[in-house]
């Protein structure tokens, strides 16, 4: 007996990983195709994403250079990828809550398209934040207290690197709400938990804030302010979907049918 139920557990385990990787195969997939589309028109999406530092470098100055034959190259390849990731959000997210979908019970399966369309309008709220509000922000301080001692000479990879940390870093942060509602669902935490945490929180977020932005004041508070409001509208959402399902559960139970049963 013990036996038979080993190779149950086994062949779910092995379903489980046969699952995770047809998803992870098919969020692959979608992120090549904008790859390659986006690696067609790449002039075209550094004439986009360089505007921020434009904007920071004094008129007239040289905006980005580079140091060697393959540094374009392989700048074209780091941003084509990042804009395939971005423009492959909701395909990827998809996949991972269906990925997830079995591990919930019937009744919750019902948040499952609010959590698609909630993490896909984070997702991209944090990317458009980062950009257009963030790197200016950063890149004005940072060349105005550069130019103090010298001259900017920024080169291409050195921006797009720090585009991409900028941006994904903002774009998964943007998620806290979904992970923490999901994590509250799976009973992993609960509202009243985090609210008697939120001191540690916010140590948290000040120490995010600090690694994932330049070195500048306004870059951190303009990532600390809005995760901590993200944290607390988390703690309002969990608690709302408690009292809805102690709620549902409290009018399950003075059904005609569960009183008889009871009886019985």
């Amino acid at each position: 007996m013990s036996e038979s139920q080993d190779n149950l557990k086994v062949m779910g385990l092995m379903d489980h990983l046969g699952e995770l990787r047809t998803r992870i195969f098919r969020s692959l997939v979608i992120v090549l195709i904008l790859f390659g589309a986006a690696f067609s028109i790449s002039d075209y999406i550094f004439n986009v994403i360089k505007e921020p530092l434009v904007k920071a470098l004094p008129e007239g100055s040289n905006v980005l250079h580079f140091t060697g034959p393959m540094d374009v190259f392989i700048a074209n390849i780091k941003l084509s990828l990042l804009v395939a990731v971005i423009g492959g959000c909701p395909v990827w997210l998809y996949q991972f809550w269906k990925f997830l979908e079995p591990a919930l019970y019937d009744h919750e399966k019902k948040y499952a398209l609010p959590f698609l369309v909630s993490s896909v309008g984070l997702f991209f709220g944090g990317v458009s934040f980062c950009f257009f509000i963030i790197m200016p922000l950063a890149l004005e301080f940072l060349i105005g207290m550069g130019m103090e001692v010298g001259t900017p000479i920024i080169t291409v990879g050195d921006y797009i690197s720090m585009l991409m940390i900028l941006i994904l870093g903002f774009g998964l942060v943007f998620e806290t709400p979904v992970i923490l509602v999901l994590l509250a669902l799976l009973d992993l935490i609960d509202a009243d938990t985090l609210a008697e945490n939120r001191k540690f929180v916010l140590v948290g977020i000040l120490i995010l804030g600090a690694l994932l932005t330049p070195p500048d004041p306004m870059s951190q508070v303009a990532m600390g302010v809005p995760t901590y409001l993200m944290f607390e509208l988390s703690i309002v959402i969990i608690r709302m979907i408690k009292r809805k399902k102690g709620s549902d559960d409290k009018d399950s139970d003075q059904k005609p049918g569960k009183q008889v049963a009871s009886k019985s």
